[in-house]
């Protein structure tokens, strides 16, 4: 009897990595406007990976090392999150033992576990994308379907357009009652202790750098909450 032969298909390691690379890539371009967003606010940035080019000849891999460059997204994100804890110190100052019951005592409690929720994210968010957990997380998604990527691209643009448009309004409404409503003596549950003999472009000054901080607190707020949305989708989509 002559035998049958089957044959045998055999993925090498480096076309199965490719192929996981492109799943990956896909993902993130699908989520590159919510990703794109994060960066200025410091809740993401990318690891470049330095490779070491030192192997013998004949090896399809190069090893990577584990430490990633400075890159310039890198940088920001600490910048920011050093700007946020240390905002967050600002924070301890606005009891000052002469509180009574009222809206001043309501303001400054709820300030508190807010400062403290946006630290949090911000170092979560800082820590994924140090690590690379964030990518990990991302790349386990399989969008490689025709039908389905289109789609999910679309409801990333959406969710990107009404969480920016949250922000403008948050940041339009609190930049309105800072420069027209509130009054010098306002602003002591924030933590400045000022004087009607402040001068005014000193005044000016304090209030654009609130308005920078509130705009940086209410992103690191409001894109978390969408990216984990929107990986939870992109994981319940492929499952």
């Amino acid at each position: 009897m002559r035998a049958a032969s089957f044959p045998v298909e055999i993925h090498e390691p480096s076309t199965i990595r490719q192929e996981q690379m492109a799943q990956t890539d896909s993902v993130l371009k699908s989520l590159s406007p919510l990703l794109n967003s994060m960066r200025p606010f410091g809740l993401y940035f990318a690891r470049k990976p330095r490779v070491d080019g030192s192997t013998t000849t004949g090896q399809s891999d190069r090893r990577v090392r584990k430490c990633g460059d400075w890159n310039c997204a890198r940088i920001h994100a600490t910048v920011i999150l050093v700007l946020t804890w240390l905002n967050a110190i600002r924070y301890s100052a606005v009891f000052d033992g002469k509180e009574t019951p009222g809206a001043v005592l309501f303001m400054k409690l709820v300030m508190i576990p807010t400062a403290l929720l946006n630290i949090s994210l911000q170092t979560a968010y800082y820590i994924a994308s140090h690590t690379g957990s964030l990518d990990r997380i991302i790349s386990q998604a399989d969008l490689s379907t025709a039908e389905i990527r289109p789609k999910y691209r679309r409801l990333t643009w959406v969710v990107t357009v009404v969480c920016w448009l949250m922000l403008a309004w948050m940041l339009f409404h609190y930049v309105h009652q800072l420069f027209f409503t509130m009054q010098i003596e306002d602003l002591a549950p924030t933590g400045l202790q000022l004087s009607r003999t402040t001068p005014v472009s000193y005044l000016y000054v304090i209030k654009t750098v609130l308005a920078v901080l509130h705009l940086q607190a209410t992103g690191a707020l409001v894109f978390p909450q969408a990216m984990k949305s929107a990986v939870l989708s992109a994981l319940f989509v492929s499952t």
